[in-house]
């Protein structure tokens, strides 16, 4: 049996969204805000408290068609809550399990034809036996104004409740309550729209945990000592281990579970309980000989004793659980077993003391599970079903204090640690573990196989004034191109994983944009500063490859690329290409793969430069990527001033900045490349001549970085101005992310 997929309505910032489930473990990546926390909070409120659920928990986009719903209810007119109920939270739960798995799952069968396969659950809010929301709601409206005639004061004040919101804001949880149906799995569909499946007609609820039984649920939250206000649900287990990383505040309960000798004891236990009683005995007789003056001074006041006085009696009563209870019952050896010398845990830095308190964690929820040592001799009720078939555990944000090798090896750990038991280890067992982990760090998500990645990408507002979000699927992103496959994947772990957080992304050419642009863009582009971006270094031959995870992000993407003209020329007798200075009605084209295969899709420079410049080429209207290259470009040398067309950054770089790279040669350490422009630039006639002495010296071995890196030792690096095209890219880019902040 497994969770097949989770779909999420009307919950926070997932007015719909479909998680898909991987058989063993499920990465929640994505930027900030961008929607992991709601998931992982409906995943606990919908199947782990089973309730806990607020007005504060409804998408905010929802609360206009609610208020409109609400406005028309009045005291004469029956109400119809359908439409509300379609308006509050819920979840669509598939679960997959085989014709031999029937006695676990027999209340889930839709119709008697089912013979294994998927199985649909609802779980959504409902109005509680009894509870008249309408007349309740109506009732505390005229209260209101018969208290306050004419609303609200000039000052805003007015009596609750206001709206029909504000109403729920405090009785949500007192007139609404879970319920679970049952739904058609020809429903299910691989592909498509999220869209709320339609309940069978006449569907009857069969109660708010349907789950019961069938899957074990664990959670360790993100730790940070912050919480929504109602998290809390009442289990102290539960909550120790979510307030405290300290395995010391964690072995009790385990201790109590799995290993207490005065439950059920063994043979093994007896010689220890009778280890405990003669201390007991020992300690005790200790006291009374200890004590006996202090006592003996307190009688001889009359008070204890006498006839009347129950006599003073000082013991001690050992419980085994009692030596477990102090700061240093965890300690960590640091002598190597030479002098002896331990610390308490508290003396430990907070990335080990969290890493070992997360692993601790997830071996007493297996446990848990697999009801090892004392925990199965707790009492067996007529309702119990044994061991679940399926256990469900969700850990936020792992990476907490964590450096980043430790976060990969946890993350590499992690389900082998949730498995390591003789009846989970083999192949095709009875019992199935899947884990769910939101993370913000792109080295947890390197540890991952690509297609156990689930991104949550902002969408801009257009059911309110509210961002929501959706989930992008990475499996089966490319199709059945496995060379692109598997380039993106080993690209990605090599280098980039941070883009499934970043705000936006600008893919770059080659060591000199990733040495400069940041520094444009701290200086120039202060939309661009305040976010948060991943550079991809990707020259144009290979980054049309990450076509299909570009658009599957929709994360607003710069492409900043070369025009790479080239042209036939005639060499012994033997007609090749090669690179040429750019111009027009030169019979040239374009030799980068992401303008002639992706944007624009055009090969002749002749189109690529026409008038007015394409120097930004979008795609489709929903999907925010443009690439920006290399177009002609005014410049001024001396007295002339013209239009010139450079084939690089390089190239183009120095044509806007003359001045820096002069006082960039002038340095003590500055590279050959960079006097060699600077000469240029002094004995240029013309732009012309400038740019074409440029593209000549950049032909020969280029020592592009090192041209970089001596323009950092100008005085003011503020002087340094983006070339046209790439002021032209990043200005797009800072106004769609100005777009996305403004909307959220």
């Amino acid at each position: 049996m497994k969770l097949t997929r989770i779909e999420v309505f009307n919950f926070r910032k997932l007015r719909r969204a479909r998680l898909d489930m991987s058989d063993k473990q499920t990465l929640l990546v994505g930027a900030n805000n961008s929607g992991k926390t709601s998931a992982m909070k409906a995943l606990r409120k919908f199947l782990k408290d089973r309730g806990g659920i607020d007005a504060r928990d409804v998408t905010a986009s929802n609360w206009a068609a609610i208020e409109k719903i609400a406005g028309t209810w009045t005291p004469e007119a029956e109400a119809d809550l359908s439409p509300l109920q379609d308006q509050l939270p819920f979840i669509d739960v598939w679960l997959h399990a085989d014709n031999s798995e029937l006695h676990h799952v027999a209340h889930l069968i839709p119709t008697l034809t089912w013979t294994g396969g998927l199985l649909g659950v609802r779980l959504r809010l409902e109005p509680k036996n009894g509870s008249d929301i309408k007349a309740q709601y109506l009732a505390a409206r005229e209260a209101a104004q018969t208290l306050q005639p004419g609303g609200a004061t000039a000052k805003g004040f007015a009596l609750w409740p206001r709206d029909f919101r504000e109403f729920l804001d405090k009785r949500l949880r007192d007139l609404f309550e879970l319920n679970a149906y049952l739904l058609d799995p020809m429903c299910f569909t691989t592909t498509g729209p999220v869209e709320p499946h339609p309940l069978p007609p006449l569907a009857e609820g069969i109660g708010s945990n349907p789950f019961a039984g069938l899957i074990h649920i664990r959670e360790i939250n993100a730790q940070r000592g912050f919480a929504d206000a109602g998290d809390s649900n009442g289990d102290d287990d539960e909550a120790m281990s979510a307030t405290s990383r300290k395995i010391a505040s964690q072995i009790q309960p385990y201790f109590r579970k799995h290993i207490d000798p005065e439950k059920d004891p063994t043979p093994n236990d007896v010689k220890a309980l009778e280890a405990i009683h003669d201390a007991e005995t020992t300690f005790n007789a200790r006291l009374k000989d200890g004590f006996a003056d202090a006592i003996k001074e307190l009688e001889s006041l009359g008070y204890p004793g006498g006839l009347n006085n129950p006599k003073l009696f000082i013991a001690t009563q050992i419980k085994p659980v009692d030596g477990l209870d102090h700061p240093a019952a965890v300690q960590y050896d640091i002598s190597g077993d030479t002098s002896g010398v331990k610390l308490p845990e508290g003396y430990n830095g907070l990335g080990f003391q969290n890493l070992i308190s997360m692993v601790f964690q997830l071996m007493r929820f297996r446990d848990d599970w697999m009801q090892v040592g004392k925990f199965k001799s707790k009492a067996v009720t007529p309702d119990d079903k044994g061991i679940e078939p399926l256990q469900l555990v969700l850990i936020e944000e792992p990476e907490a204090h964590l450096h980043v090798q430790v976060q990969q090896v946890f993350m590499a750990r992690a389900h082998k640690v949730l498995r390591n038991h003789k009846d989970l280890e083999q192949e095709g067992s009875a019992f199935t573990t899947q884990l769910v982990v939101s993370t913000h760090s792109g080295h947890i998500a390197h540890a991952a196989a690509f297609e156990e990645l689930r991104y949550f990408k902002r969408e801009l507002p257009s059911h309110g004034v509210v961002p929501t979000a959706s989930v992008a699927n990475m499996t089966g992103l490319f199709g059945a191109d496995n060379e692109t496959h598997r380039f993106v994947t080993r690209y990605l772990l090599t280098t980039h994983f941070d883009l499934f957080f970043a705000d936006a992304i600008i893919v770059i050419e080659g060591a000199a944009e990733r040495i400069l642009l940041p520094h444009l863009i701290q200086h120039h582009y202060p939309d661009l500063a305040a976010a948060y971006l991943s550079f991809l270094e990707l020259g144009g031959s290979h980054a049309h490859r990450l076509r299909p995870l570009v658009e599957a992000l929709e994360v607003p993407t710069l492409i900043i690329t070369d025009l790479d003209a080239v042209a036939e020329v005639n060499k012994g007798g033997k007609v090749v290409k090669e690179s040429v200075q750019p111009c027009c009605r030169a019979a040239q084209t374009t030799a980068n793969h992401v303008l002639k295969t992706w944007l624009p899709k055009l090969a002749e420079i002749d189109a690529l430069l026409a008038s007015p410049p394409k120097a930004l080429c979008h795609t489709a209207p929903d999907r925010p990527i443009a690439v920006s290259y290399q177009t002609s470009q005014n410049v001024t040398l001396g007295s002339v001033s013209t239009n010139v067309t450079p084939s690089t950054f390089e190239d183009a770089l120095v044509l806007t900045n003359p001045k820096a790279v002069t006082d960039a040669a002038a340095t003590e350490f500055s590279c050959v490349m960079t006097r060699a422009f600077a000469k240029s630039i002094a004995e240029a006639q013309a732009p012309e001549d400038l740019a074409n002495a440029l593209f000549e010296r950049l032909a020969k071995r280029p020592e592009k970085a090192a041209f970089a890196l001596d323009l950092l030792y100008i005085k003011d690096i503020k002087a340094l101005r983006a070339p046209p095209y790439i002021d032209t890219g990043l200005t797009w880019l800072a106004g769609q992310l100005k777009g996305v902040e403004g909307a959220a």
